[in-house]
C-alpha cells in the first residue's frame, strides 16, 4: 500500500469512528419525561402564616398589632395581599373575575428540553400555551380559566422526541359569604387583640371594617381560611358583610343605618350575579333583646321578672315575657331570609323587592347556634359581678339551650318557684328548627361549650371562651363575645360543617 493509500485509509478510519461516537452519543441522550399537575392558587391569602387573611386594604403606617395603630393607611388597592393588611370592607371581591380563577399548571417533576400544556374542556381546545424551557424557575405556570372540568395535556419535548401525560381537573372557586351580627362580624377581636390582652388600656382596635368591628379573626374568616388550606385543588373566596349590631330587619334584610344598604344588597353587589357556595349566618340574638338581657340581669334581681330596660323587650311586662315574644318571631323572620336566598325575588324590610342571592348547586346555608357563656370551668352556673347563678341559669336553659323545658321552673331570690312559659321556645331552639327551611344549622358551636362537661363562661377563668366586662380596660364592645379562644373554637366547628356540607 502506498504511502498516500495508507493516509486515506487513516482518514477513513477517523471518520468511521467519530460517526460511530455521534451515534452513540444520539443512543445515549435521555427520553424526555412528562408528569403534570396542577393546583388552584389560594384567593383567601395568608401571606405572612399568621393564621389571618390578608388583603388589600391597607396596612397601617406604623404599629399594624400594636395597641395604637396609625390611623393612615398604605398599599390599599394596589391588588397585593400584605401582612396585616385589612380586607376592603372585610371582603375579597377584587379576586372576583368574570375571566375566571388562577390555576398553576406544574411540570416540575417533568424532564426535557422545554414543553406546554393544552387546555380541553370537552373537545374544545381552551388554551394552548407556547413552548417554554423546563428549568426549576419556569416549570409551572399559571392562567385564569372560568370554573370548570377540563383536560389537561402536558407535553414535554427534547432532542426531536415528545412525549405527554394528560391530567383531568375541576377548577372550583368556593364562594363563602359571611352574614350577620357580631358573633359573626368578629366582635371583640380585632386584628391586634393580643396587643391589648398583653398590655391593657390604653386601646385602638385596628378593624377590617370600622363601624362594623369587622374582622379577619372572626370565626367565619377563620373557618373561609382554614377551608381554603384544607385543599389544592380549590380555591375560597371570602365575602363578609356582617355588621356588629345586627337583626334581621335592621341588618340582614333592611339598613342598620342610614349610610349602609341592608346585607342582602350590599353581598349581591359584590358577587355580582355569582353563585355562592356557602352562606355563613349568625342572626337572632340582637332581635330577642341580648343586650336588654344583660342590662335587666345586671341592675336586678331575678332579671327574667324584671320590667325590661331597653330595647326590643320594653314593650313587654317583664323580660321573660318579652324574650318569648321576640323568640316567637325568629321562624317567621329566618324564613324571609331563606326567600332571598336563590333564584325568587327578595323582599326587604322596607318592602322593596330585589333579586335574591344566587345559590350554587349544592350550596349549603348554614345558621350558627350560639355558644355557651354561662357556665364556669367546673360547669356550674357563672357567678359574675352583679349577676346570680340563678340568672345565668335561667339564661342558659331558656334562651340558650336547644332543648328547653316547658315550663322552665325558675328559683328567685327568695327561694320561690315561679314556672314560666316556653311556649316560643329559645333562640338556639329556633336556630336548629331552620333545618326544615334546607339549611343545615351548625349545632358545634353551641355543644362545644354548652354540652361539655367544663364550662368555658364567663366566669370561667382561663378556660373562658368569652370576655366578661371591659369596659374597665377601654374595650366595652368586647364584653360578653368570644375572645380570641372562643374564636377559634366557633372557627373550628364552622370549618367542620362547611366540609361536611360541601359537595
Amino acid at each position: 500500500m502506498t504511502i498516500r493509500s495508507r493516509r486515506i485509509a487513516g482518514a477513513l478510519a477517523v471518520c468511521s469512528g467519530l460517526l460511530l461516537a455521534t451515534a452513540g452519543a444520539a443512543d445515549a441522550a435521555p427520553t424526555p419525561t412528562a408528569k403534570g399537575d396542577w393546583s388552584m392558587v389560594p384567593q383567601s391569602k395568608d401571606t405572612n402564616g399568621d393564621g389571618v387573611i390578608d388583603g388589600d386594604g391597607g396596612v397601617p403606617t406604623s404599629g399594624a398589632l400594636s395597641r395604637q395603630p396609625s390611623r393612615t393607611y398604605k398599599g390599599a388597592g394596589n391588588r397585593i395581599a400584605q401582612p396585616n393588611e385589612r380586607l376592603i370592607d372585610g371582603a375579597l371581591s377584587w379576586y372576583l373575575s368574570p375571566k375566571g380563577y388562577p390555576v398553576r399548571l406544574n411540570a416540575c417533576a417533568s424532564t426535557g428540553e422545554e414543553y406546554r400544556w393544552r387546555i380541553k374542556q370537552g373537545s374544545r381546545t381552551v388554551k394552548t400555551t407556547k413552548w417554554r424551557p423546563l428549568t426549576k424557575k419556569k416549570c409551572a405556570t399559571t392562567l385564569t380559566l372560568p370554573e370548570a372540568r377540563y383536560s389537561m395535556t402536558l407535553e414535554v419535548r427534547d432532542n426531536g422526541r415528545t412525549v405527554r401525560d394528560k391530567v383531568t381537573a375541576k377548577v372550583r372557586n368556593i364562594l363563602v359569604v359571611s352574614m350577620g351580627d357580631s358573633y359573626a362580624s368578629g366582635e371583640g377581636n380585632p386584628r391586634n387583640v393580643e396587643a391589648w390582652l398583653r398590655e391593657g388600656f390604653p386601646f385602638s382596635p385596628y378593624w377590617d371594617k370600622e363601624g362594623c368591628n369587622r374582622s379577619a379573626l372572626s370565626g367565619p374568616a377563620q373557618a373561609a381560611l382554614a377551608l381554603e388550606e384544607s385543599s389544592a385543588k380549590t380555591s375560597v373566596t371570602f365575602v363578609d358583610v356582617s355588621c356588629s349590631g345586627a337583626t334581621v330587619n335592621r341588618g340582614i334584610l333592611g339598613a342598620q343605618s342610614r349610610t349602609t344598604a341592608p346585607q342582602i344588597e350590599q353581598a349581591a353587589a359584590i358577587l355580582d350575579g355569582r353563585p355562592a357556595d356557602a352562606i355563613l349566618l349568625s342572626v337572632g340574638g340582637n332581635d330577642i333583646g341580648f343586650i336588654s338581657i344583660l342590662q335587666a340581669c345586671a341592675l336586678t334581681s331575678d332579671c327574667p321578672l324584671a320590667t325590661p330596660p331597653s330595647g326590643p323587650l320594653r314593650s313587654s311586662a317583664t323580660v321573660q315575657q318579652g324574650v318569648q315574644a321576640q323568640t316567637a318571631e325568629l321562624a317567621g323572620d329566618y324564613a324571609r331570609i331563606a326567600a332571598c336566598l336563590g333564584e325568587g325575588a327578595c323582599t326587604l324590610a322596607d318592602g322593596r323587592t330585589v333579586p335574591g342571592l344566587t345559590l350554587a348547586k349544592g350550596a349549603a346555608v348554614l345558621p350558627t347556634l350560639y355558644p355557651d357563656i354561662t357556665r364556669a370551668a367546673n360547669g356550674a352556673s357563672c357567678r359574675y359581678l352583679t349577676i346570680t347563678q340563678s340568672d345565668f341559669a335561667w339564661a342558659r336553659d331558656t334562651v340558650l339551650l336547644p332543648t328547653p323545658s316547658n315550663p322552665y321552673p325558675y328559683l328567685t331570690t327568695s327561694g320561690a318557684t315561679v314556672e314560666l312559659p316556653m311556649g316560643a321556645g329559645s333562640l338556639n331552639q329556633q336556630v336548629a328548627a331552620t333545618a326544615s327551611l334546607g339549611w343545615k344549622p351548625v349545632t358545634g358551636t353551641w355543644s362545644a361549650s354548652g354540652d361539655s362537661r367544663e364550662g368555658h363562661g364567663v366566669c370561667a377563668g382561663p378556660a373562658s371562651w368569652v370576655y366578661g366586662i371591659t369596659a374597665l380596660r377601654g374595650f366595652s364592645e368586647a364584653s360578653f363575645h368570644p375572645n380570641p379562644a372562643g374564636q377559634a373554637v366557633l372557627a373550628r366547628e364552622i370549618f367542620a360543617a362547611m366540609k361536611a356540607a360541601l359537595p
